[in-house]
């Protein structure tokens, strides 16, 4: 005879019993599913012939999890005498996420996780977006490595307009994936600020001296050998000298030389005309 630890309803205790009684036992579980054709008495192990049927994984339902909530006030149970007062002059549950609340947070985002107040939202969740629901019990369904994350914040109702509120629209993300997406973002914006900062505008006129125009290409060639980018505008003194042709392509000629001898390239088309206002686009190439 056998000691087997049996578990009967709320009870658990430890007693001595033949084999197929602690079988009956186990069959009377109500978190066992077995295939009780499959048991056979002749068998000289019972307990082995036991075959359960596989438990498929729940999908994440939210239909039904709460009632929606139809606006006003909580009542004196869900906030202070001040916190109400306060409800009653914003019209509607203080819990409620605006985007002045998010102005007056002093976050650079929209909350996230725990941080989310709002008793209802909107919620995304493979594309396609569900509610209002319980924020809490959204909470409650989400998967290790899941963040919830609001997209945009509650607006109130308009009387005036006579448009309803719209609740915040939260989206359910995976932490990783975001991170790299957000950290993809930041490079791009870091990039994009670095390639802004490294472009430099100069201006000519066609009327320039030949000092100064020299001047002018030795700083230009200084930032394409720098493999920055340059905007060069050349255009007409406003109330100076008229500049015959020929003048204004020589300084253009010039340009174009003081390019070529620092291996730089214009990255577009010119546009404008010669003795006009032309704007040049170049980069040059870091050394």
């Amino acid at each position: 005879m056998a000691t087997s630890r049996c578990v009967c309803g709320s009870a658990r205790f430890f007693l001595s019993r033949p084999v197929a009684s602690r079988i009956s036992c186990e069959a009377s579980r109500p978190s066992l599913v077995p295939n009780v054709s499959a048991i056979s008495s002749s068998s000289s192990s019972p307990s082995s012939s036991f075959q359960f049927r596989p438990v498929q994984r729940q999908l994440r339902l939210y239909a039904g999890a709460s009632r929606p909530y139809r606006g006003g006030n909580r009542g004196p149970t869900s906030a202070s005498s001040e916190n109400a007062d306060d409800d009653k002059d914003r019209g509607y549950d203080r819990r409620f996420t605006t985007q002045k609340d998010i102005e007056r947070s002093g976050r650079d985002r929209p909350p996230w996780d725990h941080e989310i107040t709002d008793p209802q939202i909107m919620v995304i969740d493979n594309g396609s977006a569900e509610g209002p629901l319980s924020t809490r019990y959204v909470l409650t369904k989400l998967e290790e490595g899941e963040s919830l994350r609001m997209i945009t914040p509650y607006v109130p109702a308009n009387a005036e307009n006579k448009t309803p509120a719209k609740y915040a629209v939260c989206k359910i993300v995976n932490k990783r994936d975001e991170y790299e997406r957000l950290k993809q973002l930041k490079e791009k914006k870091k990039t994009a600020v670095a390639a802004k900062a490294k472009t430099k505008e100069m201006e000519l006129t066609w009327a320039i001296g030949g000092h100064d125009l020299a001047t002018k290409l030795r700083q230009m060639g200084g930032f394409l050998n720098k493999g920055m980018k340059v905007e060069m505008m050349i255009g007409k003194k406003k109330g100076g000298r008229a500049v015959e042709m020929d003048e204004a392509k020589d300084v253009l000629k010039k340009v174009k030389e003081e390019i070529e001898a620092q291996g730089a390239r214009e990255t577009k088309k010119p546009e404008g005309q010669v003795g006009g206002t032309m704007r040049l686009y170049l980069e040059g190439v870091k050394r």
